[in-house]
């Protein structure tokens, strides 16, 4: 499998981050390469929560469904698909100061066909997902940090 790992700093409490990176109706929101994310378990978030998604992809249409197979509040979830492209994304939250939280997202992912998937990866598919990955972080960071209803209310001072 490849693996692409990225991180950023975010202007945004770990449990604002948090909420919001594992609530799956916000994911086309700041992921571009998913145009659906719609939860087709009982549970929407957390351990065993699944998801339809699916997106455009070098002109393709691409369909999975995802699992959550790892969840740890405020720490880390990790999904995996369960056909389709095989891949395990993994989201991981720490605290840099009690307002800012570092994100760092790492993509595992195989091509179906040995020879002829590891070369399509490292002819085009290893840079574009990289490309996403940042593109997600930094739209994740956009949209996080010029939200400000999003963040715990400050306690009031009289």
């Amino acid at each position: 499998m490849a693996e692409i790992s990225r991180s950023i700093d975010i202007d945004a409490p770990i449990d604002v981050v948090f909420d919001y990176v594992t609530n799956p109706n916000n994911t086309v929101k700041y992921s571009p390469q998913f145009t659906k994310f719609v939860p087709v378990s009982q549970l929407a978030q957390g351990l065993g929560a699944k998801v339809e998604a699916a997106g455009n992809y070098m002109g393709m249409t691409i369909k999975t469904t995802l699992e959550v197979t790892e969840f740890e509040l405020n720490k880390r979830f990790v999904s995996r698909s369960t056909h389709g492209v095989k891949s395990v994304s993994t989201w991981e939250f720490s605290v840099v100061d009690t307002t800012k939280t570092k994100v760092k997202f790492t993509s595992d992912y195989s091509l179906p066909g040995r020879a002829l998937g590891w070369l399509l990866d490292k002819m085009l598919i290893e840079k574009d997902v990289e490309k996403t990955t940042v593109e997600t972080l930094v739209n994740l960071k956009r949209i996080l940090e010029n939200k400000p209803n999003l963040r715990p209310a400050e306690p009031a001072h009289w």
